[in-house]
């Protein structure tokens, strides 16, 4: 041990200092780029695993993945249209539909691309998958 720390805690602590001034050097370096509108980005982990998709099913997985999320989005937004309308908030229930409009033009058009390859092993994949989880869900009750 460094003859500069009198005890373990000493050592700690000043670790944890040192490792919090980099995680503030770091924020602020990318501070500026995640308050641009036009920067797109998930959390890390999410990222790999979508690599981890992509490697093993193509780029049926950013297929699958984008068709999936445009049709949650796509349902927040009539659901909070149809809550908006249900207590006459006329406006903003039309704002969401125009929302969900625009979100299914987008779903419509990832629809009419098709994958480079992989959606072979995705189904088989998904398949499996799905089977696991019924019978499981089964099993539990």
């Amino acid at each position: 041990m460094d003859p500069s720390f009198s005890t373990v805690n000493d050592f700690l602590r000043q670790a944890a200092d040192a490792k919090a001034g980099k995680k503030e050097a770091i924020a602020s370096s990318i501070s500026p780029h995640l308050q641009d509108p036009g920067t797109v980005g998930v959390p890390p982990s999410f990222a790999r695993g979508i690599n981890h998709l992509v490697n093993n099913y193509g780029d049926e997985a950013y297929r699958q993945i984008a068709l999936f999320a445009l049709g949650k989005w796509f349902e927040t937004h009539t659901e909070a249209a149809e809550d908006f309308f249900g207590t006459g908030q006329l406006p903003e229930a039309c704002a969401c539909m125009m929302d969900a409009t625009r979100i299914s033009d987008s779903l419509h058009l990832v629809c009419e691309v098709g994958s480079l390859g992989g959606s072979q092993e995705w189904k088989e994949m998904l398949e499996k998958e799905i089977s696991q989880a019924i019978l499981e869900d089964i099993e539990e009750r």
